[in-house]
Formats: structure tokens, sequence, C-alpha cells
């Protein structure tokens, strides 16, 4: 396997990864070239559009499927559910010697959550069963964002915009501008009959169509602030949160997407709506 050696800055909340000996894979049209990873993949992102990454988004899973044409070399980007990042040269090449490449842990460049804010956690009786939440704030303003989340979960709901997944779903109950931040309040429920344990929930923009995927883009969107985030949903209860964003805007072909996926299991949730 061919390598190349490849200097990576990228700022990663807040941290800088290091300079890595990067392996080059190969692929065509022809076949399909497999790739194994430890963990679920959340995001697959290639440089080129001669290239083609795919994996079940919907559901999740750790094997991602590499094809491509005639054209220059390229890189990819996989990011795991559990935050840990891998960087590839990919290169076209008429014969292919391997076709499944299975990737292990310390061929990661970083981990995006390494240096995430601190957590502080308290429990919360909901109609009697426990919800474990959790705040998290980069931000030194903390507090006021709090306060500010906390009035708004004292309002009434003006939007229902729900997606549902055996048994657990995943809603938008209320989006409010402030000036230049975004509150957006939302609610996870389960009657799934088994306990919901969360592992992350993230926002995007998205552009074009999934199934044309060099057309198709994400862009995630910062979060600012996490007030009351569960880390367990139990069975037949529910739990309400916000995010607190910077204020965004979207264009005719854009849409917000919202994806929750489960820690320790395969459940997950991709809630998409245009606004």
């Amino acid at each position: 396997m061919k390598k190349i050696v490849v200097v990576i800055i990228a700022l990663v909340w807040g941290g800088v990864l290091e300079a890595k000996e990067l392996d080059t894979i190969y692929a065509n049209e022809k076949m399909n070239t497999a790739l194994f990873f430890p963990e679920k993949i959340r995001q697959g992102i290639v440089g080129n559009s001669n290239f083609i990454f795919t994996f079940n988004r919907e559901d999740g899973q750790t094997l991602g499927l590499l094809k491509a044409t005639k054209g220059e070399d390229s890189t990819l980007l996989v990011i795991t559910t559990d935050g840990n990042i891998y960087s590839y040269i990919i290169s076209y090449a008429e014969k292919l010697d391997v076709l499944n490449h299975f990737i292990g842990l310390s061929e990661r460049i970083g981990n995006e959550k390494r240096d995430k804010p601190s957590v502080t956690k308290a429990p919360v009786s909901a109609e009697g069963q426990l919800v474990v939440r959790k705040e998290t704030t980069p931000e030194t303003k903390g507090s006021a964002l709090s306060n500010n989340c906390q009035k708004l979960l004292q309002l009434p709901e003006r939007k229902n915009i729900t997606k549902r997944k055996k048994g657990v779903s995943l809603g938008i109950k209320n989006m409010v501008y402030e000036k230049n931040l975004v509150y957006l309040q939302m609610e996870i429920k389960n009657t799934s009959g088994i306990d919901f344990e969360v592992d992350t929930l993230e926002i995007f923009k998205v552009n074009g169509n999934q199934n044309k995927k060099s057309s198709y883009q994400e862009l995630q969107i910062k979060v600012l602030h996490i007030h009351n985030l569960p880390e367990i949903v139990k069975n037949g209860a529910a739990g309400r949160f916000i995010y607190v964003l910077p204020k965004f805007t979207f264009s005719d072909d854009e849409k917000l997407m919202i994806r929750l996926l489960e820690s320790k299991g395969s459940r997950s949730l991709t809630l998409i709506r245009r606004l």
C-alpha cells in the first residue's frame, strides 16, 4: 500500500490534529472497495466528485463502500460515532489488489470530542420516570443562556414537527430568534419498550438529494449551548431540551436536518425539514 506524508492541520473543538502519514486506498468503477471501521460511521466526505463513498446514514453501520472513476487523487475523511477521525488518500486504479480494508483504532488521526466543554448532570423526574439530563456550554455566558432556555421551556409549543421510528420520536416544539441566536426546543419521546440512551444529537444544514452523492452537501451547525439534553430517556418518558445556535437562514434548496444516535445501540432518527 502506497503511503504519502501529509500534514493535516484542522480545528476540532479547539484542538489541532497531528501530522500523519496517510495510507492510500484504491478504487474503481467496476468493484466496491469496502472499508470496515471500529465504530459506526457518522460522516464521510470525499474531496473530488470522481469518488463516491456510501454508508447507511439512517441506521448506521461500520461498513463504507468506495467507488471511483478516472480522475485526480483526492482525500477521504471519515468521522465515526465515537468522534474518532480517519483520513486517507484515495486514488483510481484499473486493478485492485485489496478489496477489503479493516480499519484499526490506531489509524485515527484525532478525536473531535477530546476538547469538548465540561458537562454537568442532574436528575429530573418526568411523570415518575427518571430522565438524566446534561447541560453543556462552551461560553462563559452559559448562565444567561440557561436562564433564557428555562423560560422557553415554560412557553406553550408552537410547532409539532416530528419524526417517529421504532417507538422513539424526535420533535421540534419551538423555534425562537433572539438577536443573533436561535433557540431550538426539541423533544425525545420513548414508547419503544426499551430505554433510549442518547449518544449524539447534531444539527446540519443540507442541500441536494441524498441519493445523488455528488450534489449532496451537509454543513454542521455549531452549537453554542445545550440545555437539558437527556442522557437516558426511560421507556414511557419524554425529555424536552434546547439547543442554542448562531442565527441562520436557508435558501430555497436548503433544509434543516437533525440526527439523533443511540449510545450502545443501533437505533437512530433523522429529521429533515424545510423551514
